[in-house]
């Protein structure tokens, strides 16, 4: 009866890292050349994307823009998730010359530049090993 229920098992079983074998088979890549998406390239993200290109960061959306772009709605709050630590962003701006304003979110690894008249929230990608309850 189990295995009418969940016809995964049997793979699951099978797999000696059962939850990356359960992952790898639902996972799947998305190209979003929607109007949504294409409206937030904006001269400041174009900026802030070339200068992490330069330094060999990666810079991606996250948060709720991805779920709202998803949803082929256009997001009013787009977050970024950086490989880069707080301390390379900060050299990376002011480098640059970018300015950086409040400076509240940096004990959480956030860092937000200002350019073009837009603010950036950067967050640096982060892998807990042990969870703080979020």
């Amino acid at each position: 009866m189990q295995s009418v229920l969940y016809p995964w098992h049997r793979q699951v079983l099978r797999c000696s890292w059962s939850r990356l074998c359960l992952l790898k088979r639902y996972l799947f890549t998305m190209k979003l050349q929607s109007p949504e998406f294409q409206s937030l390239f904006t001269e400041g993200l174009k900026s802030l994307t070339e200068l992490f290109a330069k330094e060999n960061h990666e810079l991606r959306i996250a948060g709720g823009a991805v779920r709202d772009l998803l949803n082929g709605v256009k997001p009013q709050d787009v977050d970024f998730a950086t490989t880069a630590t707080p301390t390379q962003m900060k050299e990376m701006f002011q480098s640059a010359g970018i300015r950086m304003i409040n400076n509240k979110g940096e004990k959480h690894g956030t860092i937000t530049a200002r350019l073009h008249e837009e603010n950036f929230e950067v967050t640096t990608l982060r892998i807990d090993v042990t969870t703080d309850g979020r």
